[in-house]
């Protein structure tokens, strides 16, 4: 517990001195949180030059709307709400697909619960790497980030049936990938 105090007090001293633009400050506060800002805009881009993007427009949004950070809550949980909303962002202009999902049927298909307890974090990132876009951003939202659709269908413009249906997708596309690109290179 006094480690966190510690903690807090160092992030609030570096949000100190970034509030009054201090280059040293905002270094340190870009290099003690860029892995963090970057695992969640990997999730959600699905490479990582798009999320490098992310995090860099993110990080440029923290230091010019710090004023409107106010400690009641860990700064964590707000610069993980402006890197999600800057990457729903990008998705959503630059490549205009949000509102409307591509329909496409996938087979449905059994895998075997003992090969994905064996999966590693980077084996089930590139899975979700190739969702499309939209499926991906729902997924991200529903199953990481513990967001509900109707909150969902308010942060993309879509409505919640929508929002339903690409969760849906999502999850039988990622069946398809495990039982395609996975099970295959396991059996050779």
């Amino acid at each position: 517990m006094k480690f966190r105090k510690e903690q807090d007090a160092e992030i609030e001293e570096i949000l100190e001195g970034c509030r009054q633009f201090r280059r040293a400050s905002q270094q340190r506060l870009f290099n003690l949180f860029y892995n963090y800002a970057m695992t969640i805009a990997r999730r959600y881009m699905g490479n990582q030059e798009n999320a490098e993007e992310v995090v860099n427009d993110a990080f440029y949004k923290v230091f010019t709307k710090l004023g409107y950070y106010s400690n009641e809550q860990p700064f964590r949980f707000w610069l993980r709400r402006i890197v999600i909303n800057t990457a729903i962002d990008r998705l959503r202009t630059g490549m205009n697909i949000l509102p409307s999902a591509e329909l496409q049927s996938w087979h449905d298909v059994e895998a075997d619960s003992g090969i994905i307890e064996e999966l590693t974090r980077e084996q089930v990132l590139a899975m979700i790497d190739h969702l499309p876009p939209a499926y991906r951003t729902v997924f991200n939202l529903f199953v990481v980030d513990g967001h509900s659709h109707e909150e969902i269908a308010d942060l993309l413009g879509i409505n919640a049936g929508t929002s339903k249906s690409n969760l849906a997708r999502a999850r039988q596309h990622l069946k398809t990938i495990f039982i395609n690109d996975f099970e295959f290179s396991r059996k050779i």
